[in-house]
């Protein structure tokens, strides 16, 4: 009997808003099954402004990132304008529920940050039938309970950066503790005026200790 190929998935993503941008934080396990196959970037940058969190099975996500990030490049040549987080979730609500309906689902989760119309940081999560929601934090994955105490429990408005990033930087580190398909590190970005930069590991390591 031909054994089924299992995808590679397994991850925690989060995403946490604060006065003046949006943190993004992920960790790096990606699992097959029960093995600990790699160790991988899992926030990408779409344009200067705006960022994807990527978790669920690996191929879906490489293919509608590279999607989305043409998508994103071709309206900025077309309208001159910088594509906002309105016009990321057009395209990515639509591509995923298109595929949703055609009983051939794409096997994500997203969270995408960036500057909104309104010229503010704000980040929405959506699951594999195209559903989106705003939210001032979310968490995506097969660590995203854990990670989500943590947030509720610890989130506040009007944070700043400093903040934002350690609280990011614990709910991830608490679904690594917990979760097995969630490991090998973290990674931090940010979405501010200053556009999307990573976070230096030795800022996120100091923010465990």
């Amino acid at each position: 009997m031909e054994e089924k190929i299992k995808p590679k998935k397994g991850t925690t993503t989060v995403g946490v808003t604060y006065k003046d941008g949006v943190v993004l934080a992920t960790d790096q396990r990606v699992t097959l099954g029960n093995m600990i196959m790699s160790r991988v970037d899992k926030v990408f940058p779409v344009t200067k402004n705006l960022a994807i969190t990527t978790a669920g099975t690996v191929s879906d996500n490489q293919m509608l990132l590279k999607y989305m990030q043409a998508e994103m490049k071709l309206y900025e040549l077309e309208t001159k304008k910088d594509a906002t987080l309105e016009t990321l979730s057009t395209v990515l609500q639509n591509t995923v529920y298109s595929g949703y309906k055609r009983y051939s689902p794409y096997m994500i989760q997203a969270i995408i940050a960036g500057l909104s119309k309104d010229n503010s940081y704000k980040l929405i999560s959506f699951d594999p039938s195209g559903a989106s929601i705003y939210d001032p934090y979310a968490a995506t994955g097969s660590g995203m309970m854990f990670a989500l105490g943590v947030l509720q429990d610890n989130y506040k408005e009007n944070m700043t950066e400093s903040e934002a990033i350690d609280l990011a930087t614990r709910a991830v580190y608490s679904a690594i503790r917990r979760d097995s398909a969630s490991g090998e590190g973290i990674v931090i970005s940010v979405i501010d005026k200053k556009g999307y930069r990573k976070v230096n590991t030795k800022t996120v390591s100091t923010q465990l200790k």
